[in-house]
């Protein structure tokens, strides 16, 4: 994860506490983990937009519109004026399919293409990007 910004001397979360910021909608991961992120970090943070598209999001920071959080993924070619401060937060990405299927040609064409689409310096090769889901019976009430 990374903070995005346009000041340089602003490296870490608790020195953008009086910022405004730019989340997600309510109801999503990226906005629960910009909330959880902050108050881990001693504050609520002040929302002043809510954008679930990542280009958005940066074109708000380049124009000075407050700070984000955003995923490595959204992090390959932010607009000029955005500075992005890696933080130690990692979101991952993984692709579910049934058991059994890992090696269908369907599967691991979109394995692929997903692994070709991140660039290669933001990808993180110890993280999972495979998960096989299994059949788990429902409990007994």
């Amino acid at each position: 994860m990374y903070l995005a910004s346009t000041d340089p001397a602003v490296p870490t979360l608790p020195r953008c506490a009086d910022a405004a910021w730019i989340t997600a909608t309510p109801g999503t991961l990226c906005r629960a983990m910009t909330l959880r992120a902050c108050q881990a970090a001693g504050f609520t943070p002040a929302v002043r937009h809510q954008v679930d598209e990542f280009a958005t999001v940066l074109a708000l920071v380049a124009a000075g519109h407050g700070v984000a959080l955003v995923p490595q993924l959204a992090a390959a070619d932010p607009p000029p004026g955005v500075v992005l401060t890696r933080l130690p937060m990692h979101r991952r990405t993984e692709v579910a399919f049934r058991a059994g299927a890992a090696e269908h040609p369907a599967v691991t064409a979109v394995v692929a293409a997903l692994r070709a689409a991140v660039p290669a310096r933001l990808a993180t090769p110890s993280l999972p990007v495979v998960t096989e889901l299994h059949h788990r019976p429902a409990a007994d009430a």
